[in-house]
């Protein structure tokens, strides 16, 4: 009998050790079950079977297939489009062209807002690079070896003639495209530079100034001539001399000064001597406009004194001349902030202001310059330099900042890589006011 007990004793110790891990592996986690909560409230109960919410799918580790993938192709990411800008930064000139570089990243932006330029499908972002050309030739050459060492293929040249005529042959060499915003000087787009262009040639600007001149002020008989002495303004200087004699006006002074002038006392003494009845300016810097135009009222004179070119912006002359002498000034130059002035101009002028500039006519060139190289490379469909230039000789009439132009040169005695504006920009100071208007030729 105790054998029989023993025994059973020994089965129920085997069962109960069979199942306390069974027991175990059915109880709930703690780790994913909350324990219970006590509440005063009576339980809620039960939802109906016709409000209950549904019971949401299991959910899986597994992520979903991807998508498959679209039938067209991600448009491809622009590609930047580098543009070289030689200007002076540092040296003697470079107060006068403080304006164009302070307008380089806003004339970037805008041009970018713009979509930049397209090439077979191929967007591209503009991306100007200035260098210092420090108002030297051999600075201007070592700016433009540097742009082409970094691959560029175009470059805006400077508006100082003699850092420009020294670069262009680097600039040829290379077959890089060079754009001046403005020139006076037709003489270097000739055959020996067939790569080099400009935006606006000033010297057409000389018939309608003279013609405004003898409309104005039709007393006007004997007219004196200066400019500074640079080889880049002789011709225009010429062309100046030549309109007023085919007009019947005579030339009683031609007078040249040093750029590096700064007392223009004794030169304006000498040209007054002459009797003058308006005294032509031909072109050059604010400074130089301001100093001869107050040194002339200082000593009497009080005929007009204009230019056939730019002087410098008309907004920038009527803060620097004496209050009192504001009158009877007039030059070849656009007001920039003018109500007449194109589209494209006054989309530039709240960039520039709000980067903290003031925004004058030099603020504008490489957007000049600019805006007629992107749309030689947009016609040709290419970066390719040979075809940009091909494209430039095959346009004819073009649209520049300043309104409708055409390419031309040869009635100068030159090639046709010149813009001639279809209307004139004349600006002019009266009792401290500037006025603008765009005239016929």
């Amino acid at each position: 009998m105790k054998r029989i007990q023993v025994l059973i004793g020994i089965i129920f110790l085997i069962l109960a050790l069979v199942s306390f891990p069974l027991l175990g592996a059915c109880a709930p986690s703690a780790t994913t079950t909350a324990p219970p909560t006590t509440t005063s409230q009576a339980p809620a109960p039960p939802p109906s079977s016709s409000t209950a919410a549904p019971v949401p799918p299991p959910t899986s580790s597994v992520a979903p297939a991807p998508p498959p993938p679209s039938s067209s192709p991600a448009p491809a990411q622009p590609q930047i489009l580098k543009i070289g800008v030689v200007t002076s930064i540092t040296g003697p000139i470079a107060p006068g062209l403080k304006a164009e570089y302070d307008a380089a990243k806003p004339t970037q932006d805008l041009l970018n807002q713009m979509g930049g330029v397209t090439i077979n499908g191929q967007k591209y972002n503009i991306e100007l690079n200035v260098q210092d050309d420090k108002s030297s030739p051999p600075d201007g050459i070592a700016s433009a070896n540097r742009l082409i060492q970094d691959g560029v293929k175009f470059i805006i040249a400077p508006i100082f003639p003699p850092v420009a005529l020294a670069m262009l042959p680097v600039c040829t060499q290379a077959k890089v495209i060079t754009m001046a915003p403005s020139q006076s000087d037709p003489a270097q787009f000739n055959k020996d530079n067939p790569y080099n262009f400009c935006a606006f040639m000033l010297a057409y600007n000389t018939p309608s100034i003279y013609a405004h001149l003898q409309k104005t002020y039709p007393q006007v008989k004997n007219v004196a001539f200066i400019s500074p002495d640079d080889p880049g303004i002789n011709i225009t200087f010429n062309l100046a001399i030549q309109e007023a004699q085919k007009r019947g006006l005579t030339a009683v002074a031609k007078e040249r000064f040093p750029t590096d002038t700064a007392d223009f006392s004794s030169i304006v003494t000498k040209m007054l001597a002459q009797k003058p009845d308006a005294i032509d300016l031909v072109g050059g810097l604010a400074i130089w406009t301001t100093n001869i135009i107050n040194n002339c009222r200082d000593q009497g004179f009080t005929g007009p004194i204009f230019a056939d070119g730019i002087g410098g912006d008309p907004n920038l002359l009527a803060g620097m001349v004496k209050p009192q002498y504001l009158n009877d000034i007039f030059e070849g130059c656009p007001d920039v902030t003018s109500d007449q002035m194109t589209p494209i101009v006054k989309q530039l002028r709240p960039l520039v202001e709000k980067a903290g500039s003031q925004y004058i006519y030099d603020s504008a060139n490489l957007l000049s310059a600019t805006t007629l190289i992107l749309a030689g490379i947009q016609k040709a469909q290419s970066l390719d330099t040979d075809k940009v230039k091909t494209a430039f000789e095959a346009m004819g009439s073009v649209d520049s900042v300043w309104g409708g132009a055409k390419w031309s040169g040869q009635d100068l005695g030159f090639i046709n890589h010149m813009i001639k504006l279809d209307r004139v920009p004349i600006s002019t100071i009266m009792k401290g006011k500037v006025t603008f208007e765009f005239v016929s030729p």
